[in-house]
């Protein structure tokens, strides 16, 4: 769903599309070493539709530290069609570990916290070229000159009424309402359906988060 959002604001001054690897390719379950798997489009199938599409900016989301070397594994991917797109992270994992992340070579930038407004900066600015600006987005990470710059934190978008609706049209819905009969929730069938986030945040302060 994060995913969405940040598309819906990008979307009124860019072009944008969306790969739900998982969604996609859910049917797709391979083996990563011993114990982990991954389950989503292969790396052969992300390249071709990076090569179709040909993006400027590659945007990917990391919702759990658990996923963060398969979203490696797709900035690799992306480099190695083209060196010159862009990279970016954002969701929880690069927020909290932003330094590791930026250590990874097939990354360009992180976005940390809510990434909606962030993203829309950057993108911005790297489309009109102008890297003397990057230090002005609030909420994002980048290298320069060998080492990690990291922005002031943006502020939490308080009015969450100002965002549009997420971009579903750009997901693959009818995969979502076609892998969901194969689970059954009590043993009925789910129907059609989609999510609605009322709100954000935790309202808890644990230590270890």
């Amino acid at each position: 769903m994060g995913i969405a959002y940040v598309a819906a604001v990008l979307e009124k001054q860019h072009k944008v599309s969306i790969i739900d690897s998982p969604t996609e390719g859910w049917r797709n379950l391979e083996p990563l070493g011993e114990t982990r798997y991954r389950v989503g489009l292969s790396n052969e199938d992300t390249a071709d539709r990076i090569k179709r599409w040909s993006p400027d900016v590659v945007e990917i989301m990391i919702p759990f530290s658990g996923w963060s070397q398969a979203a490696f594994d797709v900035a690799s991917v992306v480099k190695k069609v083209d060196k010159d797109i862009i990279t970016v992270l954002d969701g929880l994992h690069p927020s909290a570990r932003p330094n590791d992340c930026l250590s990874n070579p097939n990354i360009d930038f992180v976005v940390r916290g809510e990434p909606e407004y962030s993203m829309l900066e950057l993108v911005g600015a790297l489309e009109k070229g102008t890297q003397k600006d990057l230090k002005k987005i609030k909420g994002i990470g980048f290298i320069e000159n060998g080492k990690t710059v990291l922005t002031p934190p943006r502020p939490e978008i308080m009015d969450l009424d100002a965002l549009p609706f997420p971009a579903r049209h750009l997901l693959p819905m009818d995969i979502y309402f076609e892998s969901a009969k194969e689970k059954p929730i009590r043993g009925e069938i789910r129907k059609r359906y989609t999510l609605v986030m009322t709100s954000r945040g935790c309202p808890h302060n644990c230590i270890f988060c």
